[in-house]
């Protein structure tokens, strides 16, 4: 017996006759029910990872947003030229800090979706 591509081939021990092709689209459900159970732990998992992660991302990135904004109004209310600076370098790290959050963001989708990919392969 073998198999290939969801078709079951049995094959005569000696000789090079194939007896019988069955196409398998549905496993059995002593095989299928336990299989299923993990494949749908793993989807949950997945989705319950991505779904904190991106809470976690938004709330920094709202976080990140307010301190720009007072470091704006500090810079703009300003008069000395120090503080101008240091309020433009602090702006500056806050965008690249942004930034790196939307890259962690796509990355965090990415892993569902190679999860997601992954789970064809058994369904």
């Amino acid at each position: 017996m073998f198999a290939y591509r969801r078709t079951v081939f049995i094959v005569h021990p000696t000789e090079s006759t194939v007896y019988t092709l069955y196409p398998q689209h549905k496993a059995n459900e002593i095989v299928r029910n336990p299989i299923e159970r993990i494949i749908q732990r793993a989807i949950n998992a997945a989705e319950r990872k991505e779904k904190r992660e991106i809470k976690r991302i938004n709330i920094r990135k709202a976080e990140l947003s307010v301190e720009r904004a007072q470091a704006e109004l500090r810079r703009a209310k300003s008069e000395s030229n120090r503080v101008v600076s240091e309020m433009a370098a602090r702006i500056a790290e806050i965008d690249r800090e942004i930034s790196a959050l939307d890259a962690e963001l796509i990355h965090v989708q990415r892993e569902k979706t190679n999860v997601m990919k992954s789970v064809v392969a058994y369904v």
